[in-house]
């Protein structure tokens, strides 16, 4: 809106121009008014159209980076909600080994067919644990990531400031 004013106001002052052109004038200072403001004019319009440029492919990476955060944030949540699955089953398999314990205690007989079963719930464990240790690390690593991202989510923003505080007050309002 404000380019197309801009233009307009330079094409209606061109045409004055032209029209004093054709003209003797007899004060040459108004013509030299005239052209220092067409100039001044033809200059805002290039620094409007530059920062709109500017502007528009920092939006663009902007909404790439929120992107990317998004994305690092939903994998941070999906291992996240892994690691607590695989802790509540390596709870329940310590549980179970304890009951296996318990049960092996007042057995008499039976008592190999429980420690079979506890030998395979402590295996079962330690495949759990190593999952979890495995999950860990991927957590820190998108936790990581996720604050990498945010933190060039943040840099993109900051120059999108700078630049929004660079244009002139007529045409940043």
């Amino acid at each position: 809106m404000q380019k197309v004013i801009l233009i307009s106001l330079l094409a209606g002052v061109g045409g004055v121009l032209f029209a004093e052109g054709s003209r003797t004038p007899a004060d040459g200072s108004a013509r030299d008014a005239l052209l220092g403001e067409v100039r001044a004019l033809r200059a805002e319009i290039t620094q409007v159209t530059s920062a709109g440029i500017r502007t528009q492919l920092l939006v663009a990476r902007l909404q790439l980076q929120e992107q990317r955060v998004i994305t690092a944030a939903r994998q941070l949540a999906e291992t996240q909600n892994a690691l607590t699955a695989v802790q509540t089953q390596i709870v329940g398999e310590r549980a179970r080994v304890r009951q296996l314990d318990e049960a092996a205690a007042r057995a008499g007989q039976g008592r190999a067919t429980f420690q079979q079963a506890i030998l395979e719930a402590g295996t079962q464990i330690e495949q759990l644990q190593k999952q979890e240790f495995q999950l860990q690390t991927r957590e820190k690593e998108l936790q990581r990531a996720v604050m990498d991202e945010q933190t060039r989510w943040t840099d993109f923003n900051d120059r999108l400031d700078a630049l929004e505080r660079s244009l002139p007050a007529s045409v940043s309002h």
